[in-house]
């Protein structure tokens, strides 16, 4: 090969790696923004998630406490009634 002909592969081969080289950033500068997008949604969907069950369980503790004042109302009565009942056995005695 002459000295020209190796320049011009020297040239065609510095235009085919730098096309690549161009291609290859041109990608990464695509792909990197598009995944960290993708991220993003990801972690936010999964606290969308966390916001809902923590929402469900407060209002099933709420629920919970309700059922609690009742029940205790409830014992406060049976007591109420059982130291009734035990007055008039005592008194029938």
């Amino acid at each position: 090969m002459s000295s020209v002909q190796l320049a011009a592969y020297d040239d065609g081969m510095i235009w085919s790696f730098g096309s690549m080289g161009f291609i290859l950033v041109c990608a990464v500068l695509v792909i990197w923004p598009t995944i960290a997008v993708w991220r993003a949604k990801t972690v936010m969907s999964r606290e969308s998630d966390y916001k809902s069950i923590a929402e469900k369980a407060v209002v099933a503790q709420q629920d919970m406490e309700r059922e609690l004042v009742e029940v205790r109302l409830q014992l406060n009565d049976m007591s109420d009634r059982v130291k009734t009942v035990e007055r008039v056995l005592k008194d029938v005695e």
